[in-house]
């Protein structure tokens, strides 16, 4: 055999040799879901979390005015496609 052969050989016979080692060490041990899980945030009383009143509704409006008339020609053109 080449001694290129040789050393992948010897790699491959390596790196079984470490997955039967982690499989051997690792046999058998069970981990409690509970111990899985990540630590729960703890709580800020100080920090609210805001809803609805911090929305802008002014980029709302907006958005909805600045849509309208596109609204309008996609709902003329579908009927005129219906008729």
């Amino acid at each position: 055999m080449t001694t290129g052969l040789w050393i992948i050989t010897a790699i491959v016979a390596l790196l079984v040799a470490a997955i039967a080692i982690e499989a051997y060490v690792k046999r058998n041990k069970r981990r409690i879901l509970s111990q899985t899980q990540p630590t729960p945030p703890q709580a800020n009383p100080e920090r609210v979390e805001l809803g609805q009143e911090e929305t802008n509704l002014k980029m709302v409006d907006r958005d909805g005015t600045e849509n309208q008339p596109l609204e309008n020609t996609n709902r003329r053109s579908i009927r005129r496609n219906m008729k």
